[in-house]
């Protein structure tokens, strides 16, 4: 199983404010959809509550401690949901919950790869776990304001693979790059 950490972060190491990106870049936006579908995602209640709705074509797996917490769309509806004690119905759609994110590897084969999309916490947990493979980066090269920041985390141990660099618009008053990196081995 491959597990692989996506996040945008702003030069201050900014990834959130109030629960919602502190930006709107939506080639962001398409980049993390095109990047993701098909694949598992593991987010924080959070994230999910940040989302508000399952992200389509994707299983939507919610790591919560709350046993008792269940998930609801931004509109207050009811999300149909299972949990990952038992076999994964579908790993191409709905919603799971679970309360480690080891347990939610342990259901998954080798050659799966699975998508770590926040929150702060959970990023923390799995670089200091040493459990992620990858990084996707989006460096807004921007300082923002926020109040969740991206954890420091060893570089040393990865290596960059690609960086794809987006200059600054008229629409748009910063640059920002796709950076990919690889766990050396």
């Amino acid at each position: 199983m491959s597990l692989s950490l996506i996040v945008a972060i702003a030069k201050n190491q900014v990834i959130g404010i109030e629960n919602k990106l502190p930006w709107y870049l939506p080639e962001d936006l398409q980049f993390f959809k095109n990047t993701t579908l098909g694949h598992p995602i593991i987010m924080g209640r959070k994230t999910w509550q940040s989302i508000g709705k399952p992200l389509p074509n994707r299983l939507n797996i919610v790591l919560t401690q709350n046993k008792l917490w269940a998930p609801y769309s931004k509109l207050h509806e009811p999300i149909s949901y299972f949990t990952l004690n038992n076999p994964v119905p579908s790993k191409n759609s709905g919603v799971a919950l679970a309360n480690h994110l080891e347990t939610v590897l342990s259901h998954f084969s080798p050659e799966e790869k699975l998508f770590l999309i926040g929150g702060a916490s959970l990023y923390t947990y799995a670089l200091e776990k040493d459990l992620i493979n990858e990084l996707i980066i989006t460096e807004i090269h921007q300082t923002v304001e926020g109040d969740t920041f991206f954890p420091n985390w060893n570089k040393e141990q990865f290596i960059e693979t690609t960086r794809v660099h987006n200059p600054k618009t008229e629409s748009r008053p910063f640059s920002f790059d796709f950076v990919h990196y690889l766990r050396k081995t």
